[in-house]
């Protein structure tokens, strides 16, 4: 073998080295890389994932809240199982007043502390159903009726009627009076005053509204001019028609929209002033003759 193959053969030697070097780093690479990836998957995979997306059912609700806690209840409905309750004891016969952990306790409520807070501090204080009395420094709370019925008595509701009649402070709803006397009471009583035709009872805007019946406006009419009115038909016919009737039998008819006629006198005119006029001679008018007759005889 002479020295060029030789040469020849050491270079392919090196160069197969070379490409398996490379080979072999290739493959190590992608080995590594592939490697990475599969953890960092796993790490991902083992990620909590968010429930931002996904509203909660009312299972979820339930076990995150006790059903008979206030939490579950807004605080306005505790104010209303509040009221009511006060309503019922006032009805009830039971006047006296009592403090909060009173009320909440025959309530059977479960309030939290800032609930009740805000009752204790804002809610019950500013209620209009609800009076306050400070007995030794403690807040008591007790029903407010709407209307002051001593006793709630038949008299009672009927004075009550009549001042708002004469004082035009308006009328009476029956809600307010079965808030302040007990339903079956109320109704009795109502029925009593509207029989002996000392109250009117009427509907406006789905509530049943009490008037107190006036005596002095009750008018005394002869049944023979009731009865002749009955008879008298006026269908089919308009104003101009009527008018026209009324003013053939000798009667007439008042316009309801006649604009009235203002009788103001007539006050005299001053004359106005008369300018002043300078009078010359005035004190040599006794020596003054008069030539004129002289002048035209001549």
């Amino acid at each position: 073998m002479n020295s060029s193959s030789a040469a020849l053969f050491k270079d392919h030697a090196n160069f197969r080295k070379r490409e398996a070097d490379a080979a072999s780093f290739l493959a190590s690479s992608e080995k590594r890389q592939k490697t990475e990836k599969s953890s960092s998957s796993s790490q991902k995979n083992n990620r909590s994932k968010p429930t931002f997306g996904r509203s909660k059912t009312s299972t979820d609700f339930a076990n995150d809240y006790h059903p008979s806690s206030s939490s579950s209840k807004s605080r306005f409905l505790i104010l209303t199982k509040i009221v009511e309750k006060l309503q019922d004891r006032f009805l009830s016969g039971t006047t006296d007043a009592i403090t909060l952990d009173e009320i909440i306790q025959e309530s059977e409520l479960v309030i939290e502390s800032s609930d009740k807070h805000w009752l204790a501090s804002e809610a019950l204080l500013s209620n209009e159903k609800i009076d306050v009395k400070k007995v030794e420094d403690v807040n008591k709370f007790v029903y407010k009726p709407p209307l002051d019925l001593k006793g709630g008595k038949k008299q009672a509701l009927l004075n009550l009627l009549k001042s708002r009649h004469e004082k035009c402070e308006g009328a009476v709803t029956v809600d307010d009076v079965r808030d302040t006397i007990p339903k079956p009471k109320a109704d009795k009583i109502i029925e009593s005053l509207i029989k002996d035709d000392q109250v009117v009872k009427v509907t406006s805007n789905k509530k049943e509204i009490l008037f107190y019946t006036d005596p002095s406006y009750k008018l005394k009419v002869h049944p023979d001019f009731t009865e002749s009115w009955r008879k008298i038909s006026v269908e089919g016919l308009d104003d101009k028609k009527i008018w026209e009737f009324l003013d053939k039998q000798g009667h007439y008819g008042l316009m309801k929209n006649t604009p009235r006629q203002s009788h103001l006198t007539n006050k005299p005119r001053r004359g106005g002033r008369r300018p002043d006029t300078m009078k010359h001679n005035q004190h040599v008018a006794h020596k003054l003759e008069d030539y004129s007759e002289s002048s035209v005889k001549k």
